[in-house]
């Protein structure tokens, strides 16, 4: 009762069409979600420069998806975290979905740095990873990965610069056990820069049997 009062003093509104939520609905309404949901992706192999993901990377949506963009805008720029969880479940959705068995040991959301946090006051990849965790049933450690630098945003970059920039980027600061099973979440997968700097952190040493999952990204062929 208390949070209806309150909802009905302070209204949410969807990520996606900006109309007021129903009680039941979070970050996104009924209506936005199946329409999200009729443009996912399946999985596809990926390759990184001399990184090969051992699996599959799972991407929710199409990032040329309009709405999906507006739904990431305000997940990294409005404090929209609602949406992020909510997103994340779908992902998780789709992983339990189209993978035979899911019998991954850790989830990794890939970090951000000191500075964007400060900032954002969350890591998107965190909420993103949480969402996946409640429906796969698999733990999450943040304590793996850092950024190293507060780099500038990489919206303008070109696809050269943007690797040239998250070039050894990416530090691993934990020991993980071998034959570890990882599931690294990002948020978007545009030319694949953020994700092969981490895969190069995590697998400096050892050979890991990694899954790259995400809300949105371009299809690499």
């Amino acid at each position: 009762m208390i949070k209806e009062f309150i909802q009905l003093i302070y209204p949410d509104y969807c990520s996606g069409c900006n109309q007021q939520l129903q009680f039941s609905e979070k970050g996104i309404c009924s209506s936005c979600l199946v329409e999200v949901r009729n443009f996912s992706h399946t999985a596809f192999n990926i390759p990184f420069g001399r990184n090969i993901v051992k699996e599959e990377i799972y991407v929710f949506n199409n990032f040329k998806n309009p709405l999906i963009q507006k739904m990431i805008y305000e997940i990294k720029y409005n404090g929209n975290k609602s949406t992020a969880y909510v997103l994340g479940i779908e992902l998780g959705c789709l992983i339990k979905r189209f993978k035979k068995v899911v019998d991954f040991d850790i989830i990794i959301p890939v970090p951000v740095s000191k500075l964007k946090m400060q900032h954002r006051g969350y890591n998107q990849c965190q909420l993103i990873a949480e969402g996946i965790s409640k429906i796969i049933k698999t733990p999450i450690d943040s304590n793996y990965l850092i950024r190293n630098n507060n780099m500038t945003s990489q919206v303008k970059s070109s696809r050269y610069k943007r690797w040239l920039n998250v070039d050894n980027e990416y530090q691993l600061i934990k020991k993980l056990k071998n034959d570890r099973r990882i599931l690294l979440i990002d948020d978007v997968v545009t030319t694949g820069a953020t994700i092969n700097s981490c895969l190069n952190a995590i697998q400096k040493n050892n050979e890991f049997k990694i899954t790259v999952a995400a809300l949105a990204g371009n299809k690499f062929t």
